[in-house]
């Protein structure tokens, strides 16, 4: 048993360290160019599809932030898919001109909302944007450039978290700015693996070519993004695009949210296995796949293996101080549960080390995390408590996906 710990640790200690010397280079090699994205000088049609669902509070000011963005007016056409709602979405939309309302009567969930509003656009280019989600002026102007290359299939933006007055939404303001960081450093080596619906765009051509988004996998952001990279074009990443968006305000919320993340991603990996390690995919089956696949094992496999080792230093010191006690020995001395060096507390420090880098250089980069109060202390409580409920939420996942309890 301990040698197999053995192993499974030095597994998860070199892959970890292998993944974050990469992203450091990457980010090395690549610094100068990550904010390098031009106004685009071709302004497409684009038809930009808002899906909602009991979205009365803020579908108004979607539309709003799209009708206000420095592009076109003839160009933008605006098509507001209600999923069935059962609030005020659809008296709140009819309230503004110039939008194509479309009202299914009926709650189908988000991809096939979306694929409705593609059936009827127009535009070459469709825009994806969630009914809380806010675009800056500028977004769609430097998204669009990108679609000069004809191998692009996608562009997404940074999203950053509007609401940002509760320590749950500081830390996830905290997540959204290193989670774009992290996404502009894939675009380096064309694997950006998902398309977040806060803003994504998409060519039409190849919306309908791979089928549109999949109405049986709950984070659809992620399994359209996996089909375009298997169809051969590029999702690209346009850092200085950016688009405003709502975030849990609750940790039951948060938690939901994230099992929907961790279901969809668990689902995505089962349909694209058949991808592991294809040549022919290119960086789609050499890299992408793997990698998340990895990272999913190594967030199971690093969780466990921290608990046995620490529980079982913590239980020798407990057995220790039992028996101390028992035979009348002394029982206050250095405390070799945590002094005393070993190979298991070398690497954890170098693994915090590089993500203390990482976590800086990101938040540098971004430079506008807009945390409210003292931000050193959210950034602290992020690393030390809000990682650590990744792993929870990942086999609270894969719990309910065995158990087949995958409704939304």
């Amino acid at each position: 048993m301990v040698a197999f710990i053995t192993v499974v640790y030095l597994f998860f200690i070199f892959v970890s360290l292998y993944s974050i010397f990469l992203v450091l280079l990457i980010f090395l090699r690549n610094k100068g160019n990550l904010y390098l994205d031009p106004i685009t000088e071709n302004f497409y049609d684009v038809s930009v599809v808002i899906p909602a669902y009991n979205k009365e509070e803020s579908i108004v000011e979607t539309i709003k932030a799209i009708r206000e963005l420095d592009y076109p007016k003839d160009k933008i056409e605006i098509i507001v898919v209600d999923d069935g709602s059962q609030d005020k979405t659809v008296e709140r939309a009819k309230t503004l001109e110039g939008v194509n309302l479309l009202v299914k009567g009926y709650n189908s969930g988000k991809a096939d909302a979306v694929n409705y509003g593609i059936k009827h656009a127009k535009g070459e280019i469709v825009a994806i944007v969630d009914a809380d989600s806010y675009p800056e002026k500028d977004s769609f102007k430097r998204m669009l450039n990108y679609f000069k290359d004809p191998g692009t299939g996608a562009v997404t933006a940074t999203s950053y978290v509007m609401n940002t007055k509760r320590l749950i939404e500081k830390m996830q303001a905290i997540e959204y700015f290193l989670i774009a960081f992290g996404r502009k450093l894939l675009d380096f080596v064309d694997s950006v693996y998902v398309t977040p619906g806060s803003l994504s765009m998409f060519r039409k051509k190849i919306l309908d070519e791979v089928g549109g988004f999949d109405v049986n996998n709950i984070t659809e952001d992620i399994e359209i993004a996996w089909k375009v990279l298997k169809k051969g074009y590029k999702n690209r990443m346009c850092l200085s695009a950016r688009v405003g968006t709502d975030v849990p305000s609750t940790l039951k919320q948060w938690w939901r949210q994230r099992l929907r993340w961790n279901i969809g991603g668990l689902q995505t990996v089962n349909k694209y296995k058949s991808s592991l390690f294809r040549k022919k995919q290119k960086m789609f089956g050499l890299f992408v796949v793997p990698r998340f696949l990895i990272r999913l094992i190594l967030s199971l496999t690093g969780f466990f293996i921290f608990f046995y080792v620490f529980g079982r230093r913590v239980f020798q010191y407990l057995l220790y101080t039992f028996y101390s006690i028992q035979s009348g020995n002394q029982i206050f001395e250095v405390p070799r549960l945590f002094l005393i060096p070993s190979v298991f507390t070398f690497f954890i420090l170098v693994l915090l080390g590089f993500t203390l880098i990482f976590t800086y250089l990101g938040l540098k980069t971004l430079n506008r995390a807009n945390l409210g109060f003292k931000s050193h202390f959210t950034i602290v409580f992020y690393l030390l408590f809000y990682l650590t409920l990744y792993p929870l939420v990942l086999i609270h996942s894969v719990y309910r996906l065995m158990m087949g309890n995958i409704k939304w």
